[in-house]
């Protein structure tokens, strides 16, 4: 695949709104807004990468570099959820106590689940919203034809005609009963000579 800047932005809006929707579900259960704080946190850290790294380093992504990426994600997510703390205990541990605390499994968890959606949204549902997702960049746009309207071919509808017409049916059957009667046109050269009993008609 071969994302444009728009194509990387849409994308991962549209793949980030089932991990927004479980994200906003647990806030909303467990009462800490951290859950959907970090699902926040890593849409805009996604789309500054989109918009600055990706898209001038990565012009076409293989299957096996979206792990890769996600590994590397992973790792700039939880050193920002460890600095900017979004929820409250027990929701991730505070940098200042421990670089990895008893508490961080919960952001890593979603994390790795957010992007499990993310990716079977974009490997399920993408196709069907948008047959030619792929081919645009990753961009949902309207797609049209590029052959201007007075350049379309016409479609021909072949008609047989009843046998009574019969004129038209016989010149493409090959049963030419005038073909003596139509005068010659002039020979390009002197080496074909027309037949004397064309030539006197």
């Amino acid at each position: 695949m071969c994302p444009t800047a728009l194509g990387r932005v849409q994308t991962r809006t549209f793949t980030l709104i089932l991990p927004a929707i479980l994200a906003t579900i647990l806030s909303l259960l467990t009462d800490n807004a951290g859950w959907i704080v970090t699902i926040g946190i890593f849409y805009l850290m996604g789309v500054a990468l989109d918009l600055t790294v990706y898209q001038w380093f990565i012009k076409w992504q293989p299957p096996w570099l979206t792990f890769v990426l996600a590994i590397v994600e992973f790792v700039i997510l939880f050193v920002l959820v460890k600095i900017l703390e979004p929820g409250h205990a027990p929701y991730g541990t505070p940098a200042e106590e421990a670089i990895v605390g008893s508490n961080d499994w919960r952001p890593i968890v979603l994390y790795w689940v957010s992007w499990w959606l993310a990716n079977w949204t974009k490997i399920v549902i993408l196709p069907l919203v948008s047959l030619s997702w792929i081919e645009n960049g990753g961009e949902f746009r309207q797609v049209g034809w590029t052959v201007a309207p007075e350049y379309h071919s016409i479609p021909i509808v072949a008609q047989v005609e009843p046998a009574a017409a019969g004129g038209l049916v016989r010149e493409f059957s090959g049963v030419l009963d005038d073909v003596i009667n139509v005068k010659p046109a002039r020979p390009l050269t002197g080496v074909h000579q027309v037949p004397e009993e064309l030539r006197k008609r």
